[in-house]
């Protein structure tokens, strides 16, 4: 996420932009230094020349309006351009890269850390132009009337340059502590409101609203402490400021007593004084925002980048076995494995107390969570070990995961090559029943916020798309929790027809469905 990159979404667009940001203090300075003949005019009481004077004027403030304004059109259009370009990249490189992110951290990501960096860096490039056009065309209107004005201003500029410096580490570290604290206020709002039924059960609200309270102190802190570090450097830059301008005035009177000025001159030192006041107040203050939101433009920087994959060396795995696999939590805890062969086509029920890792068990499987120790070999149809394609592995959550569109394309996963598979995958899974209580049928949206499918036709969904993407491998954490005892029973004996091998953690299965799978695995803590 670098200004080369912003320049690069459209050169054209972000030149003119420039341009337009330049232009705007290009007129105005030249209004100001027609004040100079301005006055020679009404002194040699020449009306034609004055009327001149103020109709240039007057169409030079105009045409700084409408630079303004396109230049801010184009700024926007940009942003706009370049934050479809870094989310589009965000959301590819969190798909690759496989990891298990928290949702508040990604929304924190994609929304207000884009929003920051915009705020505080690509936001400012018209402005800084603005600006920094005052500073280059007031020096060479200086520079017209007397080098010593330019020579002012040169040590103007140097200054707005190394003050930022001063001040660039605490505001870089306050704004990333702004950055932290959001994320973590999403996740804890996240994590609380997800229960918030249960704490209206117990009448916990009070722990609610302690809870909240304490986390939204938290980022007021966060973003106080911002606020003062952006408004010391402010400080600084401002007497700065004040103390450069009373120099300017005292010695343009010095030029003029002296005649080596006209007296006209102190009629455009007056506004160039206000354009050099706010530049030098200003400029320092944007770049050192720019300079604070570096750390946060690198993490995001790093969010966008290609995860590097390979694909093409990658198998499809149809077995696998485990040798003294482990995974140690943060709290301490460690969860220990029994070495594990499963062989192509083997049906297992994987069972164990509350707690022993069986969905811990298939998140390493998955690659989403990396194990402490030990090894998992998996293995091709023929036995040999392999690289494994892990999406290749079919996966069933606890919680099923669908996503608001039709039936139809939840089960397909929104390849149309597979529409015609959907039905049959339908009836199979004993989803055909629940589709005729719809009235568009497997066409119907699913509405994740009413809810229109039970658990159950949830799960059946689930079922559908393992069954039509035809996994060599699938593991099924709790696939028919919300499923009557009939119901699984019929669905287990057409998924157990597959030739694929199949996990399926269950609990209180009676011994006719144990009986339906090859053998059982029984984890304990």
């Amino acid at each position: 996420m670098t200004f080369k990159n912003f320049f690069h979404t459209n050169r054209i667009r972000f030149i003119s932009m420039v341009l337009f940001s330049l232009l705007q203090p290009f007129v105005l300075i030249g209004a100001s230094y027609s004040n100079m003949w301005e006055f020679t005019a009404l002194r040699q009481h020449d009306g034609q020349a004055w009327l001149l004077i103020i109709a240039f004027t007057t169409l030079a403030y105009l045409s700084s309006y409408a630079f303004d304004w396109g230049s801010e059109c184009l700024l926007t259009r940009q942003v706009q351009e370049f934050n479809h370009t870094l989310r589009s990249k965000m959301v590819s490189h969190i798909y690759h890269d496989r990891k298990d992110y928290q949702t508040s951290q990604v929304k924190s990501r994609l929304t207000n850390d884009l929003n920051t960096v915009n705020d505080q860096s690509f936001n400012l490039i018209p402005v800084i132009c603005n600006f920094l056009g005052y500073v280059i065309f007031s020096v060479i209107a200086l520079l017209t009337m007397h080098w010593s004005l330019l020579l002012l201003i040169l040590i103007s500029v140097a200054v707005s340059i190394v003050l930022p410096k001063i001040i660039e580490k605490p505001l870089q570290r306050a704004t990333e502590k702004v950055s932290h604290q959001n994320r973590q206020y999403l996740d804890l709002i996240e994590k609380w409101l997800s229960g918030i039924a249960e704490l209206e059960r117990y009448l916990a609200g009070d722990k609610l609203t302690s809870v909240m309270h304490k986390g939204a102190q938290d980022l007021e802190k966060a973003n106080l402490k911002q606020t003062q570090e952006q408004q010391v450097l402010s400080i600084i830059t401002n007497g700065v400021a004040q103390i450069m301008i009373l120099i300017l005035f005292v010695w343009t009177g010095i030029l003029i007593k002296s005649g080596l000025v006209t007296f006209g001159a102190i009629a455009v030192i007056g506004n160039f004084s206000h354009y050099i006041s706010l530049a030098i107040e200003y400029l320092p203050f944007y770049f050192g925002l720019i300079k604070g939101s570096k750390t946060l433009r690198n993490k995001v920087t790093a969010a966008t980048l290609p995860v590097k994959t390979d694909e093409e060396n990658l198998a499809t795995p149809y077995a696998f076995s485990t040798k003294d696999l482990a995974i140690s939590f943060p709290n301490g805890e460690t969860l220990k494995f029994p070495d594990i062969t499963v062989n192509f086509g083997e049906k297992i029920l994987l069972s164990g107390d509350s707690g022993a890792g069986k969905s811990t068990l298939f998140k390493i499987l998955l690659g989403i969570l990396p194990p402490s120790s030990g090894k998992i070999a998996f293995k091709d149809q023929e036995g040999k070990v392999i690289k494994p394609d892990l999406a290749k592995i079919g996966y069933i959550a606890q919680d099923p995961v669908l996503f608001p569109s039709t039936i139809k394309n939840n089960i397909t996963m929104f390849d149309p090559q597979l529409n015609q598979l959907a039905e049959p995958a339908a009836v199979t899974v004993g989803l055909k029943p629940d589709l005729a209580q719809f009235a568009q049928g497997i066409e119907t949206k699913v509405n994740l916020q009413k809810l229109n499918v039970s658990g159950g036709q949830r799960q059946k969904i689930i079922l559908a798309r393992t069954q039509i993407h035809d996994s060599k491998i699938l593991l099924i954490d709790e696939g028919t929790s919300a499923i009557d005892q009939a119901g699984t029973r019929a669905i287990l004996q057409e998924l157990l027809k597959l030739p694929s091998t199949v996990i399926f953690i269950a609990h209180n299965f009676d011994k006719k469905l144990q009986l339906l799978f090859d053998r059982e695995i029984h984890l304990s803590k």
